[in-house]
């Protein structure tokens, strides 16, 4: 089997038409490069180079090795490249999973100010409830999970709040005569309620709520994601409890109005969540420790 290193000298050599040239980009001696080339065609049994008053050549056999070996080389030199890259962030690529909450509620902010900091790093968001993120870490399908309280995660996991938000009340102008009121829980039995289907976990959250006041939560609608709540409720199809963050322009504009509830409505987190036993891209370590960095959670 010949050494790889013999093809590199060759590369070097037909790139450059020159030993000296060579061996100075090689960081060797002018005689190590020729015994490096006069072993290669030792065990290869032809000649390579014509050596003449005016330099060097390729003969023929020289050629045609020359084809294959200048695309293997340069193949790895731009594998190479593309590494080092990575390693120095001038490259990479994050997977992360997260979901709407999260997004609007802190991500969105974070990763605008994570990206101009390193502009060459590409990013794959895919958009999941928090349950499904949490599989698809485990799965390896994502580096890292962005996601929001409550969750279940696997023994390997490990969680870090990175920012708190408060879940509120909000009813479109059909309900308007409500927003100087404060409502119970109780008393929103009355009214047609929108909130996720059964089985995720912001639903379980606010079902939690209405069982610690012996009051069953029976939603009117369903929606699947947290972005159709809000244009929902606009349009008087039912009122909802959403993220204040997701609401608040909505508000500001007099498009929705936000309720009072005797009741507390406890606040949540937005979780970082990684697998320790997962390898990570220095890409994604960085994000990582960014996104620690800038915990607003303590």
């Amino acid at each position: 089997m010949i050494s790889y290193d013999y093809y590199r000298v060759f590369y070097y050599v037909c790139k450059y038409e020159n030993f000296t040239k060579a061996a100075h980009v090689l960081m060797t001696s002018q005689s190590s490069i020729s015994h490096t080339i006069q072993n290669l065609e030792h065990q290869l049994g032809c000649r390579l180079f014509v050596r003449g008053n005016r330099g060097i050549s390729l003969t023929p056999e020289g050629e045609q090795l020359y084809a294959y070996v200048s695309v293997g080389c340069e193949h790895l030199l731009k594998g190479e490249t593309a590494l080092l890259q990575s390693v120095s962030l001038e490259g990479g690529i994050i997977y992360l999973g997260t979901t709407e909450t999260a997004l609007h509620c802190y991500l969105f902010v974070a990763l605008e100010a994570f990206r101009q900091r390193y502009p060459k790093v590409k990013l794959q968001i895919h958009n999941y409830t928090t349950k499904d993120a949490i599989q698809a870490l485990k799965n390896g399908v994502v580096d890292l999970v962005v996601a929001p309280t409550p969750f279940d995660l696997y023994q390997s996991m490990k969680t870090q709040a990175l920012c708190s938000f408060q879940d509120i009340l909000i009813v479109g102008s059909s309900y308007s005569h409500l927003k100087d009121q404060t409502l119970s829980l109780k008393d929103l039995e009355s009214y047609p309620l929108i909130s996720f289907p059964q089985g995720t976990k912001s639903r379980d959250f606010m079902e939690d709520i209405y069982q610690k006041h012996n009051l069953f939560f029976s939603p009117m609608i369903e929606s699947a994601t947290s972005d159709l709540i809000l244009p929902m409720v606009k349009h008087n199809l039912g009122i909802g409890f959403l993220p204040e963050a997701i609401a608040k322009d909505a508000i500001t504009k007099g498009e929705v109005y936000q309720i009072s509830v005797s009741e507390e409505i406890p606040s949540r987190n937005i979780n970082l969540i990684y697998d320790s036993q997962l390898p990570q891209s220095f890409a994604s370590k960085e994000l990582i420790q960014y996104l620690l960095s800038t915990n607003t959670s303590k």
